[in-house]
């Protein structure tokens, strides 16, 4: 079964600007030869947290048929095709990270405020079954907290849950997202539509001012 893994970056949050300048950082996330890219690049920040959402987007997707595989970025090889727009943008449009179990392919959207990665096992045409999408956190669409970590991720779910309406024609109200605890661990999330679980591969993420999915159709 394909798994898919998905991470988002928010690129004007105030700890990722210069990132790419704290060497001890760079080099317990990237290997010698993802360091020399960054070194070199003209858009060092950018590559940098490009490369860090590849490897979280694959590792979510491979620890759910691995659940205690590394978690160390730099056991997460990654091999991009990179261009750059008419504008000198970065434009990084796919690549393969190397894990501890296989390949996964990822497929990165990037732009000035964000940097959002979907990774899938398997083989790479199947990246075209995978739904996905981002938004900016509203809080005052998740009345009733105060708590700042619940409002991000009860927005990523809530988002997450509307594409999965519109995609499997269910009520939205019915359909639950669960991660439920084993053994000191938090799985992976689940989604259920009235109690039931259903076989829908996702990956919830948010980051700063965003919050993203990944689903697979099926």
């Amino acid at each position: 079964m394909n798994h898919v893994g998905n991470d988002i970056v928010d690129l004007k949050a105030p700890e990722i600007n210069g990132k790419a300048l704290d060497n001890r950082f760079v080099q317990r996330v990237l290997n010698p030869d993802e360091q020399q890219m960054v070194l070199n690049s003209d858009h060092a920040d950018c590559l940098l947290w490009a490369f860090w959402a590849a490897k979280e987007a694959a590792y979510k997707a491979v620890s759910k048929s691995f659940p205690d595989v590394s978690s160390s970025p730099r056991r997460y090889p990654v091999g991009f095709e990179v261009g750059f727009d008419s504008d000198q943008t970065l434009n990084i449009l796919s690549g393969v990270v190397n894990t501890p179990h296989g390949a996964v392919t990822v497929k990165l959207i990037l732009n000035e405020n964000y940097v959002h990665c979907i990774g899938l096992t398997g083989p790479v045409n199947s990246l075209k079954s995978i739904v996905f999408g981002m938004d900016e956190i509203s809080p005052e669409k998740i009345p009733g907290t105060d708590s700042v970590s619940e409002i991000e991720s009860l927005f990523t779910r809530n988002l997450a849950k509307k594409h999965i309406a519109s995609c499997f024609q269910v009520n939205e109200q019915d359909i639950q997202i669960i991660r439920q605890k084993e053994d000191n661990r938090i799985n992976p999330p689940m989604v259920y539509v009235k109690g039931k679980k259903q076989d829908i591969d996702i990956s919830l993420s948010h980051d700063g001012r965003f919050a993203a999915f990944a689903f697979l159709r099926g």
